[in-house]
């Protein structure tokens, strides 16, 4: 199963399936023409997270692979949001 990973400042979240990857790099875009924003978006194992985006803040989308049985550890314990934290996971 491919999964949207998305990495703000340090802090990963796996994307919900039903996220729109698409409009969610647009608003993100936005918010950083306009100066800054909050821009909401659906996680995995985190529920909805709202992100102040500014101009200095970098932003990275990665897709990854991941069996159902994976997904399903994720969403039933989640690991922070740190990157060691998920590179420790093996995610």
């Amino acid at each position: 199963m491919l999964i949207n990973k998305v990495r703000f400042d340090g802090q990963t979240f796996l994307l919900a399936p039903d996220q729109d990857v698409d409009e969610l790099k647009r608003a993100i875009v936005t918010a950083m023409r306009e100066g800054s924003d909050f821009v909401d978006f659906a996680t995995v194992g985190h529920g909805t997270i709202s992100l102040l985006v500014t101009s200095s803040l970098p932003v990275r989308f990665q897709v990854i692979e991941r069996t159902e049985e994976q997904l399903q550890i994720l969403e039933a314990e989640p690991p922070p949001f740190d990157e060691d934290a998920w590179i420790e996971h093996g995610f």
